[in-house]
Parts: C-alpha cells; sequence; structure tokens
C-alpha cells in the first residue's frame, strides 16, 4: 500500500533533516578519528606507553568534573530546541544568561578545588614520581579550561538548536586541525604532558571563537535578565536529573580505565583506557544523530505537541535501531582483530576491551531514541533511573566477575550492565511516558544481526594473521567488514526504507 503523498513527504523531510545534521556531525567526528587511529601507535612510541596511559588518565578525570555541571548543558539544549520551534528569541537569551552565571560560579569553585587536592589526587593512581610534575600541570590548567568550555558549549547549543550543524562541525575541525599540530610538534619537541595541555587550550580556543559569535545572532538583547525563582525551580527540576543521569553515564563508561589505574598504577592502566576509549568512539559515530534527532524532536513537539510528533519519533528510531544494531555488530569482531594489529603489543588487550564493551554499548543505543523522547517531553527522569539502574548493576556484576576473570570480568560487567540499563528504561518508559513510543525491540533485525556478526567474525579471524601492524592492520580490519555491511543493509532495511534514505542523500548532493 502507497504512503500518501503527505506522509511520504513528512518521511524524506525528515529523512533529509537528519541526514543533512547527522553528516556534519559524522564528519566532525570521523576526520579527528582517522588521524587519531593514524598518529596514535607514533605518539604512544614518542611519549613512551607509561606517559600516554597517564595522559588518557587525566584525561578523564577531567571529563569527568566536566560532566558535573549541574546538568546545565544537556537541559539546555532540551529548553533551546522547545524556544527555536517557537522561534522566542527573548526566553533563549534569558536562559542561555542565567545559566552562564551558574556555570562560571561553579567552574570557579571546582578550579580552587583541584588547585587544593591535585597533589592527593594523583597520589591515588599511583603515579611515578618522574611524571607526577607534569601530570599535576595538564590537570590543574586543562580543569579551567573545562570551565570555559561548559561556557562555550552552551552558545553551541543555542546554535544546535537551530539546526546550524555545518557551522559547528567546520569549527570543531578547525580546533583539532589546532590540537594536532600543536600534538605533533610536542612529540618531535619532547614536551610531553606540557605540550598537550597548551595544544588542549588553543583548540578550544579556537572553536569558541566561532561558536559564541554565531550564537549571539540568535539571541535577544531584552533577555538580559535572570530567570524567576519559578523558572530556576522548572529548570533546575528537569537538570538536576540529567546531571545524576550525566554523571553515572560517564562513570559507568570510564569506570574499567579508573579501577586498572587504581589497582594497576596509572602507568599500566593504558589498555584499559585505550580499549574504552576506543569503543566509545565507535559508539559516538552512530550518535552523531542524537544532536540532530534531539534537535528535530524537540522542535516537532514544541510547535505540534506529543501526539502529533510521535510518528516521527517511531519513525526515526526504527531507522535509528537497525543501524546501530548492524554498526556494532559488525563493529565488534573488526575491532578486536583491528586494534591488535594497530597498536603495540603491550596494548594488545585493548582489542578485546573493546571489542566487549561495544557489544554493551549496542544494549543502550537501541534505547536512546526513545531516551530523547522522554527529554522532549520534559521526562528527564526516565533516563536518570536508567543510569542508576545500570550503575548497580555494573557495580554487583563486577564484585561477582573480578574474582574469577579480574579485570576482564570487571569490563564484562559494564558491558552487561548496558543491557539492565536498556530493559529498564524500557520497562520504565511504559509506566511513566504519558504519550508511548513502539517498543525499540520490536524493530531489531533479529535474523540479519546473528548473519552479519558470524559471518564478520570469521572473515577478521581468518585474516588477522595477514594483517600488517600500524594504522594499516586497523584499515585493513575495517574494509574486511564492508562487504558484510553491505549484506546486512539488505537484510535489515526494507526497500522504501532504503529508498527513503538514498532520497536524502540525492538531495544532500544537490544541496
Amino acid at each position: 500500500m502507497t504512503a500518501p503523498p503527505a506522509q511520504a513527504s513528512s518521511r524524506t523531510s525528515t529523512a533529509r533533516t537528519l541526514l543533512r545534521g547527522t553528516s556534519w556531525s559524522a564528519a566532525a567526528q570521523l576526520i579527528p578519528l582517522v588521524v587519531n587511529l593514524a598518529m596514535t601507535p607514533w605518539v604512544i612510541h614518542g611519549l613512551g606507553a607509561g606517559r600516554y596511559s597517564v595522559f588518557l588518565l587525566v584525561s578523564t578525570l577531567v571529563s569527568m568534573l566536566g560532566t558535573l555541571d549541574g546538568g546545565i548543558g544537556q537541559s539546555a539544549l532540551r529548553f533551546f530546541t522547545i524556544y527555536a520551534g517557537r522561534d522566542d528569541r527573548v526566553a533563549t537569551t534569558q536562559l542561555l544568561f542565567s545559566v552562564s552565571v551558574i556555570v562560571a560560579v561553579g567552574a570557579l569553585a571546582v578550579t580552587a578545588a583541584v588547585l587544593a587536592l591535585a597533589g592527593r589526587l594523583l597520589d591515588f593512581f599511583r603515579l611515578d614520581p618522574g611524571l607526577r610534575d607534569e601530570a599535576w600541570v595538564l590537570l590543574v590548567v586543562l580543569v579551567p579550561v573545562t570551565g570555559v568550555l561548559l561556557l562555550r558549549n552552551l552558545y553551541s547549543s543555542v546554535v544546535y538548536a537551530r539546526q546550524r550543524f555545518g557551522t559547528m562541525s567546520m569549527a570543531l575541525l578547525a580546533g583539532y586541525a589546532v590540537y594536532t599540530v600543536g600534538l605533533v610538534v610536542t612529540v618531535l619537541q619532547g614536551w610531553g604532558l606540557y605540550g598537550l595541555a597548551g595544544a588542549l587550550v588553543a583548540q578550544g580556543l579556537v572553536v569558541g571563537s566561532v561558536s559564541v559569535p554565531v550564537g549571539l545572532r540568535y539571541l535577544d538583547r531584552a533577555g538580559l535578565r535572570l530567570l524567576s525563582r519559578a523558572e530556576f525551580g522548572e529548570f533546575f527540576g528537569y537538570a538536576w536529573r540529567v546531571q545524576v543521569s550525566g554523571l553515572l553515564t560517564f562513570i559507568g563508561y570510564q569506570k574499567d580505565q579508573l579501577v586498572a589505574g587504581r589497582l594497576l598504577s596509572a602507568q599500566l592502566s593504558g589498555p584499559f583506557g585505550q580499549g574504552t576509549s576506543f569503543a566509545t568512539q565507535l559508539a559516538w559515530m552512530p550518535q552523531n544523530a542524537v544532536g540532530p534527532i534531539q534537535a528535530l524532536i524537540g522542535q516537532r513537539v514544541g510547535a505540534h505537541g506529543a501526539p502529533a510528533a510521535a510518528p516521527t519519533a517511531e519513525s526515526v528510531q526504527r531507522l535509528w535501531v537497525k543501524a546501530v544494531v548492524g554498526w556494532c555488530a559488525l563493529g565488534a569482531p573488526a575491532a578486536y582483530v583491528g586494534v591488535r594489529a594497530w597498536l603495540p603489543d603491550s596494548f594488545a588487550l585493548a582489542g578485546t576491551v573493546a571489542a566487549m564493551l561495544l557489544l554493551g554499548n549496542m544494549c543502550w543505543l537501541m534505547a536512546r531514541v526513545l531516551v530523547l523522547w522522554g527529554l522532549a517531553l520534559g521526562n528527564s527522569g526516565l533516563e536518570m533511573r536508567g543510569t542508576i539502574a545500570g550503575l548497580t548493576s555494573n557495580v554487583a556484576l563486577s564484585l561477582a566477575l573480578y574474582a574469577p576473570f579480574g579485570m576482564l570480568g570487571i569490563v564484562a560487567a559494564t558491558a552487561l550492565s548496558k543491557v539492565v540499563q536498556s530493559a529498564y528504561v524500557s520497562w520504565d518508559a511504559r509506566r511513566s511516558l504519558p504519550t508511548r513510543l513502539r517498543w525499540f525491540v520490536r524493530d531489531v533485525p533479529w535474523l540479519a544481526a546473528a548473519v552479519a556478526l558470524g559471518a564478520c567474525a570469521a572473515v577478521e579471524l581468518a585474516l588477522a594473521p595477514h594483517l600488517p601492524r600500524g594504522a594499516l592492520g586497523l584499515l585493513g580490519a575495517g574494509l574486511a567488514a564492508a562487504p558484510v555491511a553491505a549484506g546486512y543493509a539488505v537484510l535489515a532495511f526494507s526497500g522504501p526504507e532504503r529508498r527513503q534514505l538514498w532520497a536524502g542523500v540525492r538531495r544532500r548532493r544537490r544541496r
């Protein structure tokens, strides 16, 4: 049965909007990812495995502090998308001004605390005395810089809410280019962690020089005033749940590296940190669509209400689930083989860590559109309760699996906790959301996923002994999965879905 012209046009418009936003976001991640993959073995050799491991650990600690923004960042994006749907620039300005004041005060307080406690924090991870001064400088420089980045990201959220994805992607790429130059110079000149700190500062300045001026275009001077007490209460009643969700999610992702840093030492935690980082980067490739999806759903809810927006959300969810299942099912065996060929032998365990975490992330990724739907409806508690369930199960499983399996048992616990988290959110949404979406598990192409996983694993393991070392080995493992990916697309996506996506691609090319 053929869809009505209006419905078909709506679907094509949705696909085109998501494709435009996702393609820009993916470019901003894919290009740095390719450069990282090519440079990481060289950087590990230039800095030394111990110093590189310390860099990963300090970066994780600073990133964790960056999540302590009171939930303001993601909450502001949600409100900005609703305001964008109504083109309410006064409300946008008032919210931006109010939360900027809070972020600035909080950043100063956290910076002061880190300056006082940095030494004890480094001692906790049994840092090599020869690397202590470099690590201390890196830590105390990146913490205030992170506070400035949180302010910058508020302006970026205004830009994203207006679906100016290309502008932000170009800014991020320009900042990464500056960081890459700084990284190369640091390695060649032997500046160690001091040079990396400077390169990260320069990167933030470049991105901010673009996002802030563009964000100002969507503001109105009439909104330069603080929110009322009632408005603050409404915003933070939503935001504190987002804060809990964000912090617990981050801890869940980075727990393995932090535990390895404590049990094994900062210098020996590198394989777990790199494996976690690689799995996170692969998981973030499809999540480049999350920003456009959130903007699209938020604007539809703001303009037409939840019942009218639900069909759009379900259509997006159907495509999303099929895409992320295929991505992770193929990515796990490719990561296991590719990472082992890519990194030095001392980091070989990173391939196992990446594959395990990627399979766990697949379960959580399937529920992302449902979580975004809850956020658009103002139910930030859905994600918060899910992350609490996930972290609780993570801790319990880690205690149970550490004795028989060691650190790999802790990694397995992290992967299994994502299954628990996804199942809990699915159950919770049915009882707490006034407008429900179709159950995302019904959109999983089970047969196609099982065939793709088995075929990809067979191809990768057969190819493993013949792969070259370094970035070419990782590239070879990725290319080996491409034919299987094409077969999965034929099995998993229906003809109308493939035509819908292809129509978006052709329209994107004409633009």
